[in-house]
């Protein structure tokens, strides 16, 4: 599991009144870097959002990727827990009228869409709807990356259920995770407490599917879902050589046995890339009502 940095990050941004570009220079802290690096963005840039999508953020993630979703969205709901993490989210995009922020836990007894449990965090005067309201209505979009890797392996299905019980029909699900087996584990990484394997990490949103209803597809981000320089998929995989400059150490210490290129080389000539990569992102699409009266036919 990752360690939180929140306080050290809302520090951050009141050394440097929220010029996360400044503190980027100033400063040479890995959780500096995860907080505020620009490729953060790159896990979800290519997703194509609806001018007017309203979108669920699952974890506040210290706002790196809330930006992005408020410039493409409509609107854009933060769920978190932890008022920190949200203080953090408000003081990067506190200025987006698009965005609003939630208190509650994903998978507290009275969570859930239109239940009970949830709190605005901090709302604009004058601001429309309860906490409750807004997350009532189904959302286009819900997009996770590392609040996967604050549960337990086995909660990882739950959580993803209650995602996508918040997706209207027609609705898509994105979420992100480490590899067990990713390739820099093998070469001395330090490894996360939460991971999957990859036929791990496929059925849990392949179950989604027969649950529900539906389409899947595994995406692989290159180096990893923390900072993507390339995306690959199930319907467009690296070609041998295409997975370059991925050796960076960035997650701790580790010790180096060996070339992760020359390793990620041998996986793609033997068409092992997806067992390999670093980190998975997955899709669910829901299936919208006229596609479930299709297959009960």
């Amino acid at each position: 599991m990752m360690e939180d940095y929140s306080y050290e990050i809302l520090d951050l941004l009141k050394q440097y009144d929220g010029d996360t570009a400044a503190a980027l220079l100033g400063e040479r802290s890995a959780h500096c870097l995860y907080a505020f690096s620009p490729l953060r963005e790159n896990l979800f840039e290519w997703v194509e959002l609806e001018p007017q999508a309203r979108v669920l953020q699952l974890g506040s993630d210290y706002g790196s990727y809330t930006g992005l979703l408020a410039r493409r969205a409509g609107r854009v709901v933060v769920l978190d827990a932890r008022d920190e993490n949200l203080e953090v989210n408000r003081l990067r995009h506190g200025s987006s009228e698009r965005i609003r922020y939630v208190r509650g836990e994903l998978l507290g007894q009275a969570a859930g869409p239109g239940k009970p449990g949830f709190e605005e965090y901090k709302p604009e005067a004058g601001a429309c709807g309860t906490a409750g309201e807004l997350l009532a209505e189904p959302f286009d979009y819900v997009f996770t990356a590392g609040l996967l890797g604050q549960y337990k392996k086995e909660e990882a299905l739950a959580v993803l259920r209650r995602a996508a019980d918040f997706l209207r029909p027609g609705g898509t699900l994105f979420a992100a995770a480490e590899n067990e087996a990713g390739v820099r584990y093998w070469m001395g990484a330090q490894p996360f407490e939460t991971a999957f394997l990859e036929a791990e990490f496929r059925e849990l949103f392949e179950t989604l599917a027969r649950e529900s209803g539906g389409e899947v597809m595994v995406y692989y981000p290159v180096p990893d879902y923390r900072y993507p320089a390339a995306v690959y998929s199930d319907a467009w995989l690296p070609k041998t050589g295409d997975v370059t400059n991925i050796s960076a150490r960035l997650d701790g210490p580790g010790f180096w046995f060996g070339s992760e290129e020359e390793a990620m080389t041998k996986a793609c000539q033997n068409g092992e890339f997806t067992k390999f990569a670093n980190s998975f992102l997955g899709m669910y699409k829901k299936a919208d009502a006229g596609d479930r009266m299709r297959g009960q036919l």
